[in-house]
């Protein structure tokens, strides 16, 4: 491949399923992405507005998808952002709103928004759009301001300055956000109304309802018509057989002629992605699209299909086996016929059975024995992919392994051993639902291993249902690390402790230089920034004198090992707060059960040459009761296994 070439992806969307996806890749070096989207949507804003400007297609998904794309690091590209998922609040008035159009610098949201802070040439065109949209609404009947996307005026008011040519109004919205890679249409821009037909004769004339809604029934067919049915016709058509509903749907239904710019994105295409979504809304109807399947069938590119996760309203009866024989359904003129050129790989969620926290097995789009079928767990949860598995695995299988050496981190895997916690692991998990990463927009894994509580803190980790929980049998904090490294999905690991005596906050401390590409190993300190070590030790041990005397001599007498032994000064090698490159991590063979486990991954680690680096962070220690802490015998357990590996090894 000629060095300034670059990998060129088309991703069929929808608007919202592959949002992690598409930000992993937006910017990375060598990939051009090219978004394909049908303007199908019809529901809330959307439906508003094509209601209101008529030949209009959906802008929701196409506002979703070209947001996405926005570089927010650019001081237009974050307002811009702002902007385009902006929603009017569902009391706003006429006045406020026509004041808003005109950019009245009194005006809250514009205040808000800061539009008076785009570059001038910026706030000319946008003032510019909102003109024609304030023309539109003084002309016309007025407009249901409730929830309306400002993203989807700017669009409409696109569409109206282009003479109601919608692609055309969409590349000018995206020269003005200037992105990097770009949303296309599926079609040549022919406005028309999904409607659906269910096995059991429902006829759903709502592209909203039929995503919205749980159906009893699977659906049958889809079909795109000019115009929404009116009352009359939906009468009519109820009053059919379901094979006469069929006909006469078909007879109506419009197949649309291909955007010709999606012609020359197909034939280039290196990478062709049939992503997850709502299958019979966002991805079906795209693929009915006239002379698409010919022209994918001719690419040379590598085709995957990735499946959801999860049952969707509108697949709620489906099997990946039925919805791969409706795609080649829709793609094959409604002939369901298999060709083995429209996809190359079949990538399918295995859902891991070891997780107390998995949704029932009959929430999960099921699959049964297939050779050719790609299986991974990648859920995240809430049937989201983590985007780093399914980015990596695609540029293997493409043959573009290169580029997965060049994705930025995504995901951080934070893994918490747990044992008879039951006062303290609530507050931990409660603070980690809550945390905001500052800095760095990553998407955080929570693992929970219980090492066999039986204080009750099974019962209190299952109601936090947004996290990955295994519960082992009598283990060791090793063990129970080692099982969390083993499931675990993300770039960056950090362990942190069930006691509540660290900061959640201090988290991204030990990330932030991973991320920062400052070291691969990063330890939070208790000592950096301890005023006085007898005074920390007295907090913990209070009139236990031998327990505080071990532990601080105890604790030098390792440092001093350590340094002696490894040429390596860490303050704090009994620090419970730690973060790791995955890879690096993930390629160590950890043997170790117990609390000299940490020392194991110390040992390899610095057999390899890497530099450890130690950040202060916060600790409270607990009192009363309740305190548990390392045993001297766990002590000498690691000071063995450190002269063992110096002397012996």
């Amino acid at each position: 491949m000629p060095q300034n070439s670059k990998v060129k992806i088309a991703l069929f969307s929808g608007g919202s399923g592959n949002i992690r996806f598409i930000n992993l890749i937006n910017n990375l070096p060598g990939v051009e992405l090219t978004i394909l989207v049908n303007g199908y949507d019809d529901g809330k804003s959307t439906g508003e507005i094509r209601k209101y400007i008529p030949g209009i297609l959906g802008p929701s998904d196409f506002r979703k998808n070209i947001s996405h794309l926005i570089d927010k690091k650019n001081p237009n590209g974050k307002i811009f952002y702002s902007i385009f998922n902006y929603r009017f609040s569902k009391n706003i008035n006429k006045r406020d709103f026509k004041s808003f159009l005109k950019l009245d610098q009194n005006n809250k949201i514009v205040k808000n928004l800061k539009i008076h802070d785009l570059s001038f040439q910026k706030f000319l065109i946008i003032r510019n759009y909102l003109n024609i949209f304030y023309q539109y609404y003084s002309n016309h009947s007025l407009l249901n301001l409730s929830d309306i996307s400002l993203g989807n005026i700017l669009i409409a008011s696109s569409f109206l300055k282009n003479k109601k040519n919608f692609n055309k109004g969409l590349y000018d919205i995206q020269d003005l956000l200037e992105i990097n890679n770009k949303v296309l249409n599926i079609t040549k821009g022919e406005n028309l109304f999904l409607n659906a037909l269910l096995e059991d004769g429902t006829l759903i004339h709502n592209e909203e309802h039929l995503v919205q809604i749980p159906h009893k029934s699977r659906v049958d067919d889809i079909f795109l018509l000019k115009e929404k049915l009116s009352n009359t016709n939906i009468k009519f058509i109820n009053s059919q057989t379901n094979k006469n509903k069929k006909n006469i749907l078909n007879k109506y239904s419009i197949r649309p002629k291909l955007n010709e710019d999606v012609v020359n994105v197909i034939k280039s295409s290196d990478i062709i992605i049939y992503g997850p979504g709502t299958q019979f809304s966002s991805l079906f109807p795209s693929y009915i699209t006239t002379g698409l399947r010919k022209l994918i069938e001719k690419s040379k590119a590598k085709k995957f299909l990735v499946t959801n996760i999860y049952l969707d309203n509108d697949i709620i009866k489906e099997t990946v086996e039925s919805i791969i024989h409706k795609f080649y359904y829709f793609f094959n003129k409604k002939n369901p016929k298999q060709n083995s050129k429209l996809i190359d790989y079949y990538l399918v969620n295995k859902f891991d059975q070891d997780d107390l926290n998995l949704l029932k097995k009959t929430n999960y789009l099921v699959y049964g024995k297939n050779k050719n079928y790609t299986l991974l767990d990648w859920e995240k949860g809430e049937g989201l992919h983590y985007p780093n598995w399914l980015a990596k695995k695609i540029f293997v299988l493409s043959n573009k392994a290169s580029l997965s050496r060049k994705l930025g981190k995504s995901v951080v895997s934070i893994i918490i051993p747990c044992l008879n916690e039951r006062h303290n692991i609530e507050k931990v998990l409660r603070k980690i639902n809550d945390l905001k990463l500052v800095n760095f927009d990553l998407v955080i894994e929570l693992i929970v291993v219980d090492g066999g509580s039986s204080d009750g803190s099974i019962e209190v980790i299952k109601k936090y249902k947004n996290i990955k929980f295994y519960s082992l049998s009598n283990v060791q904090k090793g063990q129970a690390l080692k099982f969390g490294i083993e499931k675990c999905k993300g770039d960056i690991v950090v362990f942190f402790p069930s006691d509540n005596e660290y900061q959640v906050e201090d988290i991204e401390k030990v990330l932030a230089p991973i991320m920062l590409n400052q070291s691969n190993i990063v330890y939070g300190s208790r000592m950096i920034k301890c005023i006085n070590l007898d005074d920390q030790l007295h907090a913990i041990y209070k009139n236990n004198a031998l327990g505080m005397l071990v532990s601080k001599y105890g604790g030098k007498l390792i440092n001093l090992f350590i340094l002696a032994f490894f040429n390596k000064s860490i303050s704090d090698p009994f620090t419970t707060l730690k973060a790791f490159d995955a890879k690096l991590l993930k390629s160590l063979e950890l043997r170790k059960k117990g609390f000299d486990m940490d020392f194991e991954i110390f040992v390899k680690l610095n057999r390899g040459k890497n530099f450890f680096l130690e950040v202060p962070v916060n600790f409270k220690p607990r009192t009363g009761p309740s305190k548990k802490k390392m045993t001297v015998r766990e002590g000498l357990k690691c000071l063995f296994y450190l002269m063992f590996n110096k002397f012996i090894k």
